[in-house]
């Protein structure tokens, strides 16, 4: 009788679920396509970066952006990296951008057109926004557990969203 009552005692506590236990771990971020109208790329010699942008100010100015990117703890990230580019001429590309749980007022694509990287040489030509004409920008707000996916982004080279500095 002892060995049945172990036997059962066993077979019920192998079969238990865990319970609650904490959700698996998800890096904070969004991710979505970016999509690049056709024809408008341009010239090769006026890529020197092209990067998905996140920033927690807007409006920005010409002074905010260097500071916002160059501040500790920064207020603009860049994907992939300052020293990377998302890939030229394709048609589209699926992102996934790993940042810290914050509210991004303003998101999009970042082009380096020029050799000096000033404010001058950078401008964005994609916002993550309404269907509006210019779009309006919508803010992202990445939690602490949370990746926000279907951040979805329109480049047209020949059609800039109004520039924020």
């Amino acid at each position: 009788m002892r060995i049945v009552g172990f036997v059962l005692v066993a077979v019920l506590l192998l079969s238990c679920e865990p319970g609650l236990s904490p959700p698996p771990g998800v890096e904070p971020g969004f991710g979505g396509t970016i999509v690049f109208q056709k024809g408008t790329w341009p010239p090769a010699d006026s890529l020197f970066n092209l990067w998905v942008f996140a920033s927690q100010i807007y409006p920005l100015d010409s002074t905010k952006v260097f500071e916002g990117l160059f501040a500790d703890p920064p207020a603009i990230y860049l994907y992939p990296a300052i020293d990377q580019n998302i890939p030229f001429f394709v048609d589209s590309l699926s992102y996934a951008f790993s940042l810290p749980p914050a509210s991004y007022r303003y998101v999009g694509v970042l082009q380096r057109f020029a050799s000096e990287i000033n404010v001058r040489s950078l401008r964005v030509v994609g916002v993550y926004g309404t269907n509006d004409d210019p779009p309006l920008p919508i803010p992202v707000i990445v939690s602490e557990s949370q990746f926000v996916g279907g951040v979805n982004i329109r480049v047209n080279f020949h059609k800039l969203p109004p520039q924020p500095f």
